[in-house]
């Protein structure tokens, strides 16, 4: 994969972050909570990333109808054709967008275990 494309690998470590945490404290979060776990902890590295790359946490083989309200998101999950009864196209985009993924990761490490400013104590 190319490096800094924007192909959302930051938002995934952010999920599979919020999904650790989910299961090792029993938080119960649906799939909408650790989209919205992940997307604060991402934000608050100073990362400019969108609504959508947290989608990711939703199981494998799942598309997902993202309906938008301001800061809010609702998700519902879509029912999908069976495999050869329709064709799904993607739609890959280079935006020539600038992303610092490494500097992304050590913020959040930062933030854990122990809180050093007041952006870190949110997550």
């Amino acid at each position: 994969l190319p490096m800094r494309k924007g192909l959302s690998s930051s938002a995934a470590v952010c999920v599979l972050i919020a999904r650790a945490l989910n299961e090792t404290h029993s938080l119960n979060l649906s799939s909408e909570g650790i989209m919205d776990v992940a997307y604060a902890g991402e934000r608050c590295t100073g990362s400019l990333c969108g609504r959508m790359d947290q989608a990711v946490a939703f199981p494998p083989g799942t598309a997902v109808r993202m309906e938008f309200d301001g800061d809010r998101v609702s998700c519902t999950p879509l029912k999908m054709p069976a495999v050869g009864a329709e064709s799904i196209f993607l739609v890959f985009a280079d935006l020539s967008g600038q992303k610092d993924t490494p500097t992304i990761l050590r913020e959040l490490q930062a933030a854990f275990p122990v809180a050093c400013n007041e952006q870190h104590e949110v997550l």
